[in-house]
C-alpha cells in the first residue's frame, strides 16, 4: 500500500497531466498543509516538468540557457596549498520560494509561461540524465500542453528551507555549496544510521546488541589513538552517569596528539612502506604528517602538497612520498598515487585496458603518469672534506625537482605492440603540450576540482573501514566502475558531507564513531547470518567486526598496559619511535613490484612479537610492575582480588572472569605456601600479566 508521499507524486503527476479534479485537489492540498518536506517534494516535481518543458519549447538549434533568476550553487574552492579554512559561497538556494510564489498565484492558470517560469528555478547545473531527455526532447516539435490549475497552499511558510539535494544528483555535480545543506553533527550521523537501518531491514537482519562499556571504550582508544585506554581512562569513563560521556569521550580523542600520530604513522606506512627506502628521511616525513592532522588541515590540501613537493627530504618531509616511488619511470609513483588516494587500482592497465571496465584503459594510466613525467630526484651535495664521508650518500639528503623534458609526450606500447602517445590528462582535462605550467601542481588543482571527488570518496571509503573492519568495497582501494559497493546512497552522501565540512577528517571520524552501527557489539547476533564479509559477503554492518591489531597497536598497547597497571604515567614522550620502527621493521618485508609492494609477516600473536621484541625489556617492566602492585599501600590494589582486578583493567579493560579469579586465587596460595612466601603476591601478579598478555584476546580489536 502506498503512503503519503507516493500519493503525494501521484496527485502531482495528475495535476501536471491536466487530470486533476476538485477532490483530489483538496487531497492534495491537505497532504501539503504544514509538511515541509512534502511541499518541497511537489515543488521540485513541478521544477523537474518545467525543465522539461522548457527545453523541449526551445528551438532546435537554439543555445539553451537558464534564465537569470535560476538557482545557481557556486563553490569557492581552495587551492591545494591553502591552511585556512575558507566558508562555501552561496550565490543564492531560492528553488522553493520562488515556486511557491509561483503557485500561490490561485486567479491565474498555469500557461505554458508559467511552465517557462518553472524551469528559471531549476539548477544551471542538472544531473546528466536530466539533460539527455532535454537534449532529445529538443530535437521534438514542441507540443500544446494542458492548463495546470494552481493548488492552494494556506500554511506555506514565507521561508521555507531547502531540502538535501538527493545523493544522486552528487554524482553529478559533488562541488556543493556547504550552506546548500544541513550538515551538522547530528544530521549527518542521523542520516548514517538511517541508511544502514535500512539495510538491515531490507535484508531482514537483526543487528548485534549495544556493545558493553568496556568493549566499546577499548575499541575507541585503538581506533582513535592506537592503543588501548590505560586504568585511569577506563574508570573514569565507567564511572561517568552522563548521557554524553561516549560523545566527550571521542571529542577528547579526535583533538588529540596521539590521533594524529597514529594517523601520522598509518599514512607513512602506506606512502613510502615500513621497510627502509633510499633518499626516503621518514622523520621529516612523519612530522609533516603529524603537522597537518594535528592542524586538522583539509585532506585535499595534504594530498596536494604529498604530489606536488619539491625540494630537500630533510626540509621539506612531504617530498619524501614521491622520492620513495619515482624509479621505473615512475611507475610505482602513479600507481600508489591512484590506490591511495583515488581508490583504483591501474597496474592492471599499464599494459592492457582493464578485461571488466571499458572506463579504465591503459591510456588513462599512461595520462596519469605524464604528470611526473618532469619530476626528478638528486641527491644534495655532501659539504664535508673528509672524501671517505663524502663519497657515501647513506646520510646524504635528496631533493626532488623538476626539470622540463625537451619531449613532452608520453609513450607507451599497446598488447599489439603499436605505440601510443599522451599528454597529462585527469577528468577530463588535457595539460597542452606547449603548457609551462608544473605538471604536478597542476594534478594537485585538478584533484580539487574533480567532477567525482575522488579523493574525497576514497578517504571516505578508508576511514569508514578503519573502524568496522571494512569498507564500502572490498579491497577498499579499488573502487572502479566495476566494483560492487555494499551501501552506495551511504557512501556517496558521506563523500558530499566530507567535502562540503571542507575535508575535515576530525569530523569525518566523528561521524564514523558516533554512528549507531559503531556502538554494536562485535559479537555475532543469530547463528547463520548473512552478515560475514570474512566469507566474501557483502558487509551489512550489524556489528563491528573482529580483527588483529597491527604491529604498531601491539607494540604501544603492551607499553601503556604494563605502565597503566603500574600507575606509572603514559605519554607519548615515553616511548622512542625509531625504537618501535626498527621493531615493526622486523616483519616487514619489500618487492621490488610496479607499486613497491610490501609485505607484513606478523600473525598478531604476543608469542611472535616477545620473540622479537626485547624479552628482557619486557619481562624487567612486568617484574617492576608487579612489585609496585604489591608493595602498594592503596587499599584497592593491595589484597588479592583487588591487584587481579587492576591487572585485568590494564590489561584486556574488563573485569577478570569468575575462571581467572579462581585460577589466581589458586596460582597465591601455592606460592604463600613454598619457600619464598614472601614473594607470592608480585609473582601471581606478573604470571597473570604474562597470561593476559599472551591471550587473543588481547591483540584483538573487537
Amino acid at each position: 500500500m502506498s503512503g503519503p508521499r507516493d500519493e503525494v507524486i501521484r496527485l502531482t503527476n495528475l495535476q501536471l497531466e491536466g487530470t486533476l479534479d476538485e477532490s483530489a485537489i483538496l487531497q492534495l492540498n491537505e497532504l501539503l498543509r504544514d509538511n515541509e518536506e512534502f511541499v518541497s517534494l511537489y515543488v521540485e516535481l513541478i521544477a523537474i516538468h518545467g525543465h522539461l518543458m522548457w527545453g523541449a519549447a526551445a528551438p532546435r538549434d537554439a543555445t539553451v540557457s537558464a534564465p537569470a533568476v535560476a538557482m545557481e550553487l557556486t563553490v569557492e574552492r581552495r587551492p591545494f596549498k591553502a591552511r585556512s579554512r575558507r566558508t562555501v559561497i552561496v550565490a543564492a538556494a531560492v528553488l522553493s520560494l520562488v515556486c511557491a510564489c509561483l503557485i500561490l498565484s490561485r486567479d491565474s492558470s498555469v500557461s505554458d509561461a508559467v511552465v517557462e517560469d518553472t524551469t528559471d528555478v531549476s539548477p544551471a547545473s542538472g544531473n546528466a540524465a536530466r539533460n539527455i531527455v532535454v537534449a532529445e526532447l529538443r530535437s521534438q516539435p514542441p507540443e500544446t500542453h494542458p492548463e495546470l490549475k494552481p493548488l492552494v497552499l494556506d500554511s506555506l511558510k514565507s521561508k521555507h528551507r531547502v531540502r538535501n539535494v538527493p545523493p544522486d544528483d552528487v554524482a553529478t555535480n559533488t562541488a556543493v555549496s556547504a550552506s546548500s545543506f544541513d550538515f551538522s553533527d547530528a544530521v549527518v550521523v542521523a542520516e548514517i544510521d538511517r541508511m544502514v537501518s535500512d539495510t538491515w531491514r531490507q535484508h531482514n537482519l537483526q543487528p548485534s546488541p549495544t556493545a558493553s562499556d568496556t568493549e566499546w571504550i577499548r575499541r575507541a582508544c585503538l581506533n582513535i589513538v592506537g592503543r588501548i585506554p590505560t586504568v585511569e581512562e577506563s574508570t573514569t569513563f565507567l564511572g561517568s552517569r552522563s548521557p554524553r560521556k561516549k560523545t566527550q569521550f571521542i571529542d577528547e580523542l579526535v583533538q588529540s596528539t596521539e590521533r594524529s600520530s597514529q594517523l601520522a604513522v598509518i599514512w607513512a606506512n602506506m606512502l613510502v612502506g615500513r621497510t627502509e627506502r633510499r633518499g626516503v628521511n621518514r622523520d621529516a616525513l612523519f612530522e609533516f604528517l603529524f603537522d597537518e592532522f594535528q592542524q586538522n588541515a583539509p585532506w585535499i590540501d595534504t594530498v596536494g602538497e604529498l604530489i606536488s613537493a619539491s625540494g630537500r627530504n630533510d626540509t621539506n618531509g612531504a617530498t619524501n612520498f614521491l622520492l620513495a616511488h619515482l624509479n621505473n619511470e615512475a611507475t610505482p609513483a602513479t600507481a600508489v598515487t591512484a590506490r591511495l588516494f583515488l581508490g583504483e587500482q591501474l597496474s592492471c592497465v599499464q599494459c592492457h585496458d582493464h578485461p571488466f571496465s571499458k572506463d579504465s584503459g591503459q591510456s588513462e594510466y599512461w595520462a596519469l603518469n605524464a604528470f611526473f613525467k618532469d619530476t626528478d630526484r638528486v641527491t644534495v651535495p655532501v659539504a664535508m672534506k673528509n672524501p671517505l664521508v663524502r663519497a657515501s650518500l647513506r646520510d646524504a639528503a635528496w631533493k626532488l625537482v623538476d626539470r622540463r623534458r625537451t619531449e613532452r609526450m608520453t609513450f607507451f606500447e599497446n598488447l599489439s605492440g603499436q605505440q601510443n602517445a599522451v599528454l597529462p590528462t585527469y577528468d577530463g582535462h588535457i595539460v597542452p603540450e606547449d603548457s609551462t605550467v608544473r605538471r604536478r601542481e597542476e594534478l594537485a588543482r585538478l584533484l580539487t576540482t574533480d567532477s567525482e571527488t575522488k579523493v574525497a570518496k576514497a578517504m571516505v571509503n578508508r576511514m569508514w573501514a578503519h573502524f568496522f573492519g571494512y569498507g564500502f568495497t572490498t579491497p577498499i582501494d579499488d573502487m572502479g566502475p566495476h566494483s560492487v559497493v555494499s551501501h552506495p546512497e551511504l557512501l556517496t552522501y558521506l563523500t558530499r558531507v566530507f567535502v562540503a565540512s571542507g575535508y575535515d577528517l576530525q569530523r569525518l571520524m566523528k561521524w564514523i564513531a558516533s554512528s549507531h552501527a559503531w556502538q554494536l557489539s562485535s559479537e555475532v547476533y543469530v547463528e547463520g547470518t548473512v552478515d560475514r564479509p570474512e566469507h566474501g559477503e557483502i558487509p551489512l554492518f550489524s556489528r563491528v567486526y573482529v580483527r588483529r591489531m597491527t604491529p604498531e597497536q601491539v607494540y604501544e598497547s603492551i607499553r601503556v598496559a604494563v605502565r597503566s597497571a603500574g600507575q606509572r604515567p603514559v605519554t607519548a614522550a615515553e616511548v622512542s619511535s625509531n625504537h618501535r620502527r626498527q621493531w615493526v621493521r622486523q616483519f616487514a618485508r619489500s618487492y621490488d613490484t610496479d607499486e613497491n609492494d610490501e609485505a607484513v609477516d606478523f600473525d598478531g600473536t604476543i608469542a611472535q612479537a616477545m620473540v622479537m621484541m626485547n624479552g628482557r625489556e619486557v619481562d624487567d617492566a612486568i617484574r617492576h610492575t608487579s612489585r609496585v602492585i604489591a608493595e602498594s599501600r592503596d587499599s584497592d590494589v593491595t589484597s588479592p582480588p583487588k591487584a587481579l582486578d587492576r591487572v585485568a583493567m590494564a590489561m584486556l579493560t574488563r573485569e577478570p572472569t569468575v575462571g581467572e579469579q579462581r585460577a589466581f586465587r589458586r596460582r597465591y596460595r601455592q606460592l604463600t605456601q613454598g619457600p619464598r612466601a614472601d614473594g607470592a603476591m608480585p609473582t601471581a601478579v606478573g604470571d597473570m600479566m604474562w597470561a593476559y598478555l599472551n591471550s587473543s584476546e588481547f591483540v584483538l580489536v573487537h
